[in-house]
């Protein structure tokens, strides 16, 4: 055959990457153990076709929180909630109106209690004093209460029981105070209603910029406490004029000790220059709109996916500089450095009455960091506002809210296959326990025509098929196959294998192997 020599060339760079990619090593198997496996990424594809990863956005469910009371006369703002036992338990942010302080409204933190997650409570907590009573649920800071940006979390590391919990936030008394902008503040409590500053200069453990609501945890993965906070920069040139467009990211910084972080944002909210020991995870990209001004990643949500090993989310607002507008976004992380944001669309819907006040439109909403399971739903919170993001933070006075959002569990990110069946096949790991749970939705086809249908099959070497599954036509967040030939996987405890789903009309949302089964043996059909 006498090709041309460009196309022999290309000919012959195809033959040589399929030889050197079939003569390579097999990378070794995983050991993965008991641990959920979810299909956010493609960490545990090994191959796939004719599926794509969908995003699923959140449902939005009630307001829970109206700003009914007086000390909330500016409206509600950042909401975190935790889950203890019976009890959901929620720190909140409300504005109040106080005409001495520059900007003439100022934050404050309130706590509120639930037994459903949906009807709250709020307890009169007798530490603060507002317009003369210390009748109302405002939780005492020091500094005269003043907070903003606050992320209230459980330490699993604590030293004693008299830190089990932890809180970061910008005390605003020091806007009025010391400067334009605080730094970002610990406190620790044992109940996490009675709190004291850390043991540093003035509580502060971090100096910089911290005019959103920051995230932090305790991380296992690499014991150490993490933040993100907040990095503004804005390109300048040789003479330090500003030039381009302004930005807000988020950046990370590492503590051993929940006392010192490195400064990762600049003191001043106005100072734009790239800030020292810069460690940028999100950042806005060609992707974004926002028109001439573009656009900027607000607030982080940093979260430690609880019910995975190895899963970090993100639900990042981002502000179009051109209308105002803040929506929620989805990012995912496997080591919570590394953050990638597939898709450049609100994760939580806008709220469909937002109106429009000139060019701006008048929605604003931010996702608080954490989450809480519910039976199969993970339930959000998050803080919205009626009026564009200039007007929420200028005086005005923001009728939003604190919101529910409700998630399939693991279900934000799945591998989806519509008519046209997809097949995909897992990375190779070690088989740990007799059975395979599989959280899926098998039942999307609107006809038995069309016919929804998930295959199940386990590979060993060289692909031999060990096992195949009856299909599957159902949802549910723990399915298990019922295998044609054998009762369980018992048989191949301890080998390598991969697993290869074949699936028609079928949302995939991650796997799990197990000993003992949750749910019933799924028949066929």
């Amino acid at each position: 055959m006498n090709l041309p020599l460009c196309f022999r060339h290309v000919v012959y760079s195809i033959a040589l990457v399929l030889w050197l990619t079939s003569t390579a090593p097999a990378a070794p198997p995983r050991e993965i153990g008991g641990a959920k496996q979810l299909f956010i990424d493609e960490d545990m594809v090994q191959s796939a076709s004719d599926v794509e990863f969908t995003l699923n956005p959140a449902r939005r469910a009630e307001r829970v929180l109206h700003a009914t009371d007086p000390w909330a006369s500016a409206g509600l703002g950042f909401v975190n909630v935790i889950q203890e036992g019976d009890d959901f338990r929620m720190w909140y942010e409300v504005w109040t109106y106080v005409e001495k302080i520059p900007g003439h409204w100022m934050s404050r933190l309130c706590y509120a209690v639930s037994r459903d997650g949906i009807h709250w409570t709020k307890p009169r907590l007798g530490q603060f004093i507002h317009e003369g009573s210390k009748d109302n649920n405002i939780i005492s800071l020091g500094h005269r209460g003043y907070a903003h940006g606050h992320h209230v979390f459980i330490d699993p590391n604590a030293k004693s029981p008299a830190t089990k919990y932890k809180m970061i936030f910008g005390d605003f008394y020091r806007v009025a105070s010391r400067g334009p902008y605080p730094s970002i503040s610990g406190a620790v409590s044992s109940d996490g209603i009675h709190w004291v500053p850390v043991d540093t200069p003035d509580g502060i453990i971090m100096p910089g910029d911290t005019d959103t609501q920051n995230a932090a945890f305790y991380d296992p993965n690499i014991k150490k406490y993490v933040v993100y906070v907040r990095s503004n920069c804005w390109q300048r040139d040789k003479s330090g004029k500003r030039i381009g467009k302004p930005s807000r990211r988020v950046a990370r910084a590492e503590s051993d000790d929940f006392l010192r972080f490195p400064q990762v944002s600049r003191k001043q909210a106005d100072d734009w220059r790239p800030p020292p020991k810069l460690n940028e995870i999100l950042a806005e990209d060609e992707h974004d709109p926002g028109g001439r001004w573009g656009s900027g990643i607000y607030t982080s949500a940093a979260t430690i996916y609880p019910f995975a090993p190895g899963v970090y989310l993100f639900f990042p607002t981002l502000m179009r500089y051109d209308t105002g507008e803040c929506t929620i976004q989805l990012a995912t992380s496997r080591d919570g450095i590394h953050v990638h944001r597939r898709f450049h669309r609100p994760y939580v819907p806008p709220n469909p009455n937002a109106k429009r006040v000139g060019k701006q439109v008048a929605y604003t909403a931010y996702m608080g960091p954490g989450m809480v399971r519910v039976k199969d739903e993970i339930w959000m919170y998050g803080c919205e506002t009626d009026v564009p993001h200039d007007s929420a933070w200028y005086g005005k006075r923001t009728p939003g809210g604190i919101h529910r959002y409700v998630q399939r569990l693991d279900g934000f990110i799945s591998l989806d296959a519509r008519r046209r069946p997809g097949v995909v096949t897992t990375k190779s790991f070690l088989l740990r326990g007799k059975h395979v749970e599989v959280n899926a939705d098998a039942d999307l086809a609107q006809s038995a025509s069309t016919g929804s249908q998930l295959i199940v099959e386990v590979l060993g070497d060289r692909g031999k098929v060990l096992a195949r599954s009856h299909p599957l036509q159902s949802d549910g967040v723990a399915l298990c196959p019922r295998w044609q030939k054998r009762t369980d996987l018992a048989g191949l405890i301890g080998r390598p294998i991969q697993l290869r789903f074949t699936m028609r009309f079928v949302k995939l949302f991650a796997f799990q192997i197990v000993n003992t089964l949750r749910r019933k043996v799924t028949s066929p059909g």
